[in-house]
């Protein structure tokens, strides 16, 4: 009685609440096509997703047409992105990660770093969604990484909180738990309650899995209460639907069923799909837990209905075994045995393999009986018979049970280097973060220094740090973790060198001539900070007194398979260089040491043209 005054409740104000917006829509609609009409419309859609997700997408549909039609290339990714969050809620992940690539193109073409962020962890939802585990976890240390060198705690902690669902998702419950932790304690520390109530769920879904009920519940209550605090009705409905999982399985059932009931209302009237079906199956499922199996059976068939209607038929397969356990309750045996033989249909479907075994194994036995009888038949054969008998069939076994030790050890295999290449993703990602760490002190201490020449040195100093930095980055966000692509690493190491002195106006240009190539790390860090102290010195003296022009880098193998190396600059040349008399050319030293330890030797050639540098390492 209570659920339904509940029900009812939300229904009045929802209803009362889409009227008003409903009536702002149409003011928006009348105003004159311009980006200020999109702003509105994208907020509009902002508190429709609280609520109504159908009106929210209609809405997002209307600025999205109108940001195409007007060019509006700063709105586009915006709305594309709010675009694929309600496709993913209204349970359309195919749609939704559509959106969410196209959003990911606007932001790149924009150099958004932010907005990339925020989409990357988006597309981490539609992967973990689809079960595809090591596509969610790419997208989400892509996401922190970008966070981190942004300094964004919050975007940070919340990336966290996305990494410990995917975790979750893999069944590591207490990876998981270790993860939501780190974020549930940032955001408590710089009060995101919105983001607080998110860890708390995730906490509490973890530690029910651990079995700790008592921890689990906590969690659940204190991300519900900040969620009632901030009065967006679907968060709520999230929040009580897994608080209801935790009072179920601590057998509190009338007050699991008031929570899971509160929650579908809330997704029926917003139109949440995947929430609507999650809480259809788990109130069925405490009436079958109470042997209420005639309330129970209603909540199954219709949930049947969606599952089919959506044609999400692989979920399907826990709510027929639960029909069944709802006629079987019901001593409708004939009805229980139809959607028991539907459930292990559809269990061997999934799992074709086992199936095929299986079959195997009928085959088998019939062709065993058809040759007792031919035994019975043929007593003079009886003994060549049976001993070929049981030597196929051994045989068979012996086949059998190898594939089958393959099979699993190659399981094991695979899940043993997706562990270790997580773990070696891991420790790239603390080198550069300890790296950073030491940039940014060295940075601070030159804040402190007024001599010239040692602020010079720190400043070097920090400029080969975050040189290394960038190796280990790049490691652990790319696809191959031995090796680095060094195009790629050189187009960044050059644009941070000129951001770190100032001549990112154009004044002064770094041209690339590279071919393809990925190098080990043993090889890539000290060719990168030969590169760095190369350009360093351009930059530093090929062009005084504002003077304009271009540093070229080139990297190559020759014929012999060697690697070639060229820094040349058409600055002033090296005797026109006013090199300071208190220089401890440490940066000329450091390059030949490092030459040496690639087995090559620089060759330096200047002239009143400008400078260049060339170095021919052993072959590799």
């Amino acid at each position: 009685m209570v659920a339904a005054c509940l029900c009812l409740l939300y229904g009045a104000v929802a209803a009362q609440t889409n009227t008003h917006l409903d009536s702002l829509f149409s003011v928006i609609h009348h105003l004159p096509d311009d980006t200020t009409k999109i702003s509105r419309l994208y907020d509009l859609a902002g508190r429709y997703q609280s609520g109504d997700l159908k009106k929210a997408d209609a809405t997002l549909h209307h600025a999205y047409t109108l940001s195409q039609r007007l060019g509006s290339a700063t709105w586009l990714p915006k709305i594309q992105t709010s675009l694929g969050r309600c496709k993913a809620n209204l349970g359309v992940p195919d749609s939704a990660l559509y959106y969410f690539n196209l959003a990911r193109q606007g932001f790149e073409k924009q150099g958004d770093q932010r907005g990339l962020a925020h989409v990357f962890t988006k597309i981490r939802w539609v992967y973990n969604y689809l079960g595809q585990f090591e596509q969610a976890n790419e997208y989400a240390f892509k996401a922190l990484a970008i966070y981190e060198s942004l300094h964004d705690e919050q975007g940070v902690a919340n990336t966290n909180n996305y990494i410990a669902d995917v975790l979750y998702s893999q069944k590591k419950w207490q990876q998981s738990v270790e993860y939501a932790q780190k974020a549930y304690q940032s955001q408590k520390k710089l009060n995101f309650p919105k983001d607080l109530a998110g860890s708390a769920q995730m906490l509490g879904d973890a530690w029910l899995q651990l079995g700790d009920y008592d921890k689990a519940l906590a969690y659940q209550n204190e991300g519900l209460a900040i969620r009632r605090t901030l009065d967006n009705q679907i968060d709520i409905a999230l929040s009580l639907n897994v608080r209801g999982n935790v009072l179920k399985y601590m057998k509190r059932y009338p007050e699991a069923l008031k929570d899971y009931q509160e929650s579908l209302s809330i997704a029926e009237s917003a139109g949440f799909e995947p929430l609507h079906l999650a809480c259809l199956s788990n109130i069925g499922h405490v009436y079958n837990l109470q042997g209420d199996y005639r309330t129970a059976l209603p909540f199954h068939l219709k949930n049947q209905r969606l599952f089919e209607a959506s044609g999400q038929l692989e979920k399907a397969v826990e709510n027929y075994r639960l029909i069944a356990e709802a006629y079987g309750g019901l001593g409708r045996y004939d009805s229980a045995y139809h959607f028991e033989k539907l459930h292990n249909w559809m269990s061997d479907s999934l799992l074709n393999k086992d199936n095929a075994a299986r079959m195997a194994e009928l085959q088998t036995r019939y062709e065993t009986d058809q040759k007792e009888v031919q035994i019975a038949t043929q007593s003079e054969q009886i003994g060549r018979e049976r001993f070929r008998f049981w030597a196929v069939l051994a045989g068979l076994g012996a086949a059998l049970l190898v594939g089958g030790l393959l099979f699993r050890l190659t399981r094991i295999l695979r899940q043993r280097n997706t562990e270790k290449e997580f773990l070696i993703k891991e420790i790239h990602h603390r080198v550069k973060n300890n790296l950073q760490v030491l940039s940014s002190l060295l940075h601070l201490q030159s804040r402190q220094i007024t001599d010239s020449t040692a602020l010079d040195a720190v400043r070097e100093g920090q400029n080969r740090v975050d040189a290394m930095g960038l190796i280990h980055q790049k490691l652990y966000m790319g696809d191959n973790l031995a090796a680095v692509e060094m195009g790629d690493y050189l187009h960044h190491l050059g644009d941070t060198l000129l951001d770190s002195f100032g001549m990112n106006d154009g004044r002064v240009k770094i041209t690339y001539s590279l071919e393809t190539m990925h190098l080990d790390v043993d090889t890539a860090i000290p060719l990168g900070l030969i590169i760095n102290e190369l350009v360093t010195n351009s930059l530093k003296y090929a062009f005084p007194d504002g003077r304009a022009g271009t540093v070229e880098i080139a990297l190559w193998k020759d014929e012999t398979n060697h690697l070639c190396l060229k820094v040349a600059d058409d600055g002033v040349g090296k005797a026109a260089v006013r090199v300071p008399q208190n220089s401890t050319s440490f940066g000329t030293r450091l390059v030949q040491m490092l030459s040496k330890k690639l087995k090559g030797k620089p060759e330096v050639t200047a002239d009143e043209q400008g400078c260049a540098t060339v170095i021919r390492f052993a072959a590799t």
